[in-house]
């Protein structure tokens, strides 16, 4: 996580107005940083995160992917619990194989299961 007095120790040659303009955004963007409630296939708000809903597989163990559709092969994937919808649970996925341009490839034990997850290129 970035530290305020980092910046602020990169601001200290400024002038007063431009130290203080600089800072109070830095403060900002850092105070409010979110994934927020993205849709499908939709980034978050702040981040470089992408989120997805999917359905595991219809057989147990079987694999299942997702169209990322983003311009490289993503490195991580987040599973998300969406507080707002009673009875979500967390899904148990295993990376079936390396992710590349165009998919995700996952399995889960648990069949036809609705999963909610985030994905950073």
């Amino acid at each position: 996580m970035a530290r305020t007095s980092y910046i602020t120790a990169l601001l200290a040659g400024l002038d007063a107005d431009h130290k203080k303009a600089l800072k109070s955004a830095f403060d900002y963007v850092l105070d409010n940083l979110r994934w927020g409630r993205p849709d499908h296939k939709k980034r978050s708000e702040n981040g470089q995160q992408y989120y997805y809903e999917a359905i595991t597989a219809p057989v147990a163990d079987a694999e299942f992917s997702i169209e990322h559709g983003l311009a490289v092969a993503p490195y991580l994937l987040v599973p998300i619990l969406a507080l707002d919808a009673p009875g979500t649970e967390f899904v148990p996925l295993l990376v079936t194989r390396a992710a590349d341009n165009e998919r995700v490839y996952l399995s889960s034990p648990i069949a036809n299961a609705i999963i909610r997850v985030m994905v950073e290129a």
